[in-house]
């Protein structure tokens, strides 16, 4: 049997085929996960979620939002990825989960957990597959949920590693939102032996305030993908100059190409290239400032404060409201990054030092603190919540294997 080569040469996607991703929103991409990039050595499989404006109706009455990138039906084993459009219509949200997802083994919590925030939604009210919505083959379009996870984007050649992470200034890892079908997450997970934790939560304003949640966490992914996507295509045209086939008309092509691709962009979405104008340290993503902690647990306390500013504070303990917060980076950070061991033991008492006083980085401290702010459900007096895992329930039924 041929094992895929890993280490070869990776395919860059070219002009043409990321204009045809543009131009067709109902289009499907098929990736291979640790093979496909996009200039500058990317992986295109984790390209971040973006929010199709110009196909969206935010507001007034049957308000909807068009993801772009929404990850489903892909196959781990093999490597693949299949990104989607999905239309997400608003009044179909039904409940949120603040979920996290244990890194250690036997699924239990642990020091380390990854958060995530899941998107419940009515029956008959689910998000649609753009590829198969109104088809008359009998196809189901609908998804029950949808999953948004703050990750590290980074070159299928490098892997994550924390202490890296702790330097704003190398740049090898953008922050980036990634959307997933709830199903399609939950199987990877299970498929690494991590077991969900999931807390629903109780936002003021009912419907509402699920709504703005929604809102606040796309938007917030869509801003920064857009700043660290207009960062990268600002020397696309060079960068897939370098990676042209060895012919003598690849280099007027791929200009050509380019030009198409930026008019295209341009014209369809004058969002599109405009940068947020971040400072560029906050495009990464930090595992104490930036993380799938930090970021969940601002847009949650970020949305509540916006509701209560609307006059819908009900059920909010405000005096045992948190502010939302994103810290800034701290000169030890950087040195932690590139210390040997002396130096690891000098940064050690200052890091805990850091953890002590901003309990947002602890993903496992998040639950209890948005309880006492009134923000978690509660049954019978006590702290919702709910285990989800392979050999029990799932958050799709009973499991059918063990």
């Amino acid at each position: 049997m041929n094992k895929i080569d890993t280490d070869s040469k990776y395919r860059t996607l070219t002009p043409s085929q990321i204009l045809s991703w543009v131009e067709d929103e109902t289009q499907v991409m098929r990736l291979r996960t640790d093979l496909d990039v996009i200039p500058g050595g990317y992986m295109a499989a984790a390209i971040p979620v973006l929010v199709d404006w110009p196909a969206s109706k935010p507001h007034g009455d049957q308000a909807f939002i068009v993801l772009r990138h929404v990850n489903y039906g892909g196959n781990p084993f093999e490597k693949s990825t299949i990104l989607h459009s999905v239309r997400v219509p608003l009044d179909g949200l039904a409940s949120v989960e603040l979920t996290l997802v244990p890194f250690g083994e036997g699924g239990r919590l642990g020091p380390l957990q990854h958060v995530q925030l899941r998107f419940i939604f009515e029956s008959g009210k689910e998000p649609e597959l753009l590829n198969l919505a109104g088809a008359e083959t009998g196809a189901d379009p609908r998804i029950p949920d949808l999953v948004f996870s703050w990750v590290s984007w980074r070159r299928p050649d490098v892997s994550w590693n924390l202490r890296k992470g702790m330097d704003d200034e190398s740049q090898i890892y953008w922050l980036s939102l990634r959307a997933f079908a709830g199903s399609q997450k939950f199987l990877e997970d299970v498929l690494e032996g991590r077991d969900w934790y999931c807390y629903p939560l109780r936002l003021p304003g009912g419907k509402e305030g699920l709504a703005e949640l929604f809102m606040s966490t796309v938007t917030l992914g869509d801003g920064v993908a857009r700043d660290t996507l207009a960062r990268m295509l600002a020397g696309g045209e060079e960068a897939w100059l370098k990676h042209a086939p060895p012919d003598n008309n690849a280099e007027q092509d791929i200009r050509s190409q380019w030009n198409e691709l930026l008019v295209h962009i341009k014209k369809s979405d004058p969002q599109a290239l405009a940068e947020v104008l971040l400072p560029p340290e906050q495009d990464t993503y930090h595992p104490l400032v930036r993380s799938c902690a930090t970021l969940a647990r601002h847009t949650v306390l970020l949305t509540v404060k916006r509701l209560i500013a609307n006059g819908q504070g009900e059920g909010v303990v405000l005096d045992k409201l948190p502010e939302p917060f994103l810290g800034t980076t701290e000169v030890w950070m950087k040195e932690f990054a590139h210390a040997g061991l002396r130096g690891l033991f000098l940064c050690a008492p200052i890091a805990i030092r850091y953890v002590m006083r901003h309990h947002e980085t602890v993903p496992k401290d998040i639950p209890a603190e948005l309880d006492a702010a009134g923000l978690i459900q509660r049954h019978n007096g006590k702290r919702c919540r709910i285990h989800y895992s392979h050999k029990g329930t799932t958050p799709y039924g009973p499991a059918f294997f063990v």
